[in-house]
């Protein structure tokens, strides 16, 4: 009977083939099956936005999200193929909230007739690629995109190419109805840039009137609270937001640069700044062309002697040209003899003694030769005098001193009219110096505090993992009164309140990046201790624009989360009496007003009223004129105006001088009672600086690019209302 190895010998071919196609079943079909089985029994894949016509789940927008990193990774390989700058291309955002965007623009594509064919897919591509990316280019980068450890197919990737495009081509079309501006509001924008104003303001908080406010009920309150709860509060919106923000509790020592730069500054010698001077003198401080030397800097004459030259042996010495005979003079100071690898370069500050000298310490006695001359200084000057007659000289160095003729000095010796005097550079070479070994102090010091930090973290993890004594931290107060730095602590804030407060949570650090145009980017100190990943007592480095240097360190972390009504309680009854204490606010404002017109000014109209105050604030203009160098309008923020809006700009430069009006500011906060005090300049005469600019339309462009991106997130919000967008869950980003 055969045995089963001889049924397997026999029929080999046919076992193998059936056990790879159960291994291609095993690794291709099956994982889906069991995943879609995992998340139905789970209830994993839920629905995560829903609007009318449509829904994304978990597993769709995860994809969608996917694919439209691999379109923007595709775009930009190959942008580089066809040699463009990746730090300056405009990639497709790819957030769920701009991916779900993008699924109901395809839906108003579709109801306007809108489509992108593959036509136009490859017409972009050669837009993209200049036509400078050939299709086998083209392959070899789609067969390099993954998502995980799967390969994405071209079909896959041109339809999320196809998708991406219709959302573009609907907001250019949005964008093509904002072309061609009218006159009328190009004048609008240009008085925003060039006509400011003086007013007169009383200001009326709501939260004043909010307590005669009346709560409703606790159905009613906890609706309010349920159609408000995932929305984050935001200072500047007038509507409220019950889910807490991330927080974050920070340490941080900061080294002033002004303190170490002064203290070091009077420690470094002249000696410093001389051997400073001299090992930079050809890079850093070369006279300019045409610079006239001062008397006290003047060189000597090119004919003479260089003054280094000029030792005690070499002055009682005999001339050059009284060298023992069979020395090599003249023709040794031929061009044509002198090793090219030997001559002193061009500008490196050598001269004839220092040569001399370097020939003679590399030339090492001959214990049998006394005719030798010791190595002393004197014999280093007049070496020529005693090297044996007719003694190779290895480097030529020899015979070009013993020429030395004065027409071919200032090939040897540099002329120091070519670089500034060092009188002239000492402070600047001080600063230098000090700034180098406070940069050096300050490494040193945040190396070891980082240490003890990172040490004290991990005992601190032990300590939590199994127990015993808890180690105590680092005494970080004792540490900068040693180190002459500042040691300080924030609260728990949010981002918001973090770069509000200026200094730490404005700071910032250079980290490595290949992507970058120029290899590093800047990273901002708030990415690094609130974005995703950042750990506690974890070291941080970061500086300011003033030059200070801080090391911090995260001790607490309070995630983003959506409370219980009965926590926000307080939260939303305030912000339900905020809300409806607006009108009681706004009609004070028009009393205000009102009584203003039989009085000189709104302070006359308040006087004997202790909880109303007039102010004037001015001049200022509706747009912040510091704000256009960076390319964003910007509304002014003038002093004693709480967070001012469109509306109150719109209200201020609406009325003529000595008219008042009533608008509230941008969050709905204070309602101020406005009386317009001057223009400047007056109407008359900005029309006519305005016909005189009308050929220079470029800052009136910022204002109008501001409004239509203002405008244009209005359209999405109205777009989002129109198909009834509800997001189950907060967008991720």
């Amino acid at each position: 009977m055969a045995s089963s190895f001889q049924a397997f010998q026999l029929h080999k071919r046919w076992l193998l083939v059936c056990a790879a196609v159960l291994a291609m079943l095993a690794f291709v079909v099956l994982p889906p099956f069991v995943q879609m089985g995992g998340r139905s029994s789970s209830g994993a894949d839920g629905v995560v936005a829903s609007w009318r016509g449509g829904e994304v789940r978990e597993s769709g927008i995860e994809r969608a999200v996917a694919m439209r990193k691999v379109v923007n990774r595709f775009m930009a390989e190959t942008a580089m193929e066809a040699g463009r700058d990746i730090s300056r291309l405009q990639l497709f955002p790819d957030s769920e909230q701009a991916v779900v965007q993008s699924m109901l623009l395809a839906e108003e594509a579709k109801k306007a007739g809108l489509a992108v064919s593959d036509t136009a897919v490859n017409d972009f591509l050669d837009l993209w690629t200049n036509r400078l990316v050939r299709p086998e280019q083209f392959s070899q980068i789609i067969s390099g995109l993954r998502i995980g450890n799967s390969a994405v197919p071209q079909s896959d990737l041109f339809e999320a190419l196809r998708g991406a495009l219709v959302g573009q081509n609907m907001l250019e079309m949005l964008q093509q109805g904002f072309s061609g501006d009218p006159p009328g509001l190009r004048w609008d924008y240009f008085r925003r840039l060039e006509q400011s104003a003086t007013v007169e303001i009383v200001p009326v908080d709501v939260r004043s009137v909010a307590d005669q406010v009346k709560l409703p009920a606790t159905p009613e309150l906890r609706k309010f609270f349920e159609k408000h709860k995932e929305d984050l509060p935001d200072p500047r919106s007038d509507k409220p937001g019950f889910r807490e923000p991330h927080r974050v509790k920070t340490e941080y020592l900061v080294a002033k640069q002004g303190v170490f730069l002064d203290e070091i500054a009077k420690q470094v010698t002249d000696a410093e700044i001389a051997e400073y001077y001299q090992t930079n003198k050809a890079s850093m401080f070369r006279a300019k062309p045409g610079a006239v030397k001062s008397e006290g800097t003047e060189a000597p004459a090119a004919t003479e002697a260089p003054a280094a030259a000029e030792t005690p042996a070499a002055a009682e010495a005999p001339a050059a040209t009284e060298a023992p005979a069979g020395v090599p003079v003249e023709p040794a100071a031929a061009e044509g003899e002198l090793p090219v690898e030997q001559a002193p370069p061009e500008g490196s500050g050598e001269i004839g003694t220092k040569s001399v000298f370097r020939q003679v310490a590399f030339q090492q006695p001959d214990a049998a030769d006394g005719d030798r001359a010791p190595e002393t200084p004197a014999a280093e000057s007049t070496s020529t005098e005693t090297a044996a007659v007719g003694e190779p000289d290895p480097s030529g160095k020899l015979a070009v001193e013993a020429t030395s003729p004065a027409s071919e000095e200032p090939a040897a010796a540099e002329d120091p009219n070519q670089f500034e005097a060092l009188e002239a550079v000492q402070d600047k070479i001080r600063d230098q110096i000090a700034k180098q070994k406070a940069t050096a102090r300050i490494d040193n010091i945040f190396k070891a505090v980082a240490s003890d930090l990172t040490n004290y973290a991990e005992d601190l993890a032990l300590w939590q993992a199994r127990g015993g004594d808890k180690p105590s931290p680092p005494d970080f107060d004792v540490i900068a009164r040693v180190q002459g730095v500042e040691a300080g602590k924030t609260g728990l804030i949010e981002v918001d309140e973090a770069v509000d407060a200026g200094g730490i949570g404005q700071s910032f650090e250079f980290i490595p990046d290949p992507g970058s145009r120029f290899g590093i980017r800047q990273q901002n100190w708030v990415e690094m201790v609130y974005g995703q990943g950042a750990v506690s007592l974890r070291p941080i480095l970061s500086r300011d624009m003033a030059g200070n240097r801080y090391l911090s360190w995260k001790t607490e972390d309070q995630l983003e989360e959506t409370p219980k009504f009965e926590t926000a309680l307080p939260n939303v009854q305030q912000a339900w009496r905020i809300i409806e204490g607006r009108e009681l606010a706004r009609k004070r404002a028009e009393g205000i007003a009102e009584k203003s017109r039989s009085a000189d000014s709104l302070a006359a109209a308040v006087a004997g009223d202790d909880s109303l105050q007039a102010l004037k604030a001015g001049p200022f203009f509706w747009v912040a004129p510091q704000g256009l160098t960076s390319g964003v309008a910007q509304i002014s923020q003038p002093a004693g105006v709480v967070m001012p809006g469109e509306e109150f700009m719109q209200a201020v430069f609406s009325v003529p001088p000595g008219g008042t009006v009533v608008a509230f500011n941008e969050p709905k906060t204070v309602a101020y009672c406005i009386r317009l005090i001057d223009l400047e300049p007056s109407t008359e005469v900005l029309k006519g600086k305005f016909l005189e600019q009308r050929a220079d339309q470029r800052r009136i462009g910022v204002v109008a690019q501001s409004q239509f991106s203002r405008a244009r997130g209005e359209w999405f919000e109205g777009l989002e209302k129109r198909y009834n967008l509800e997001w189950k869950r907060l967008p991720r980003r």
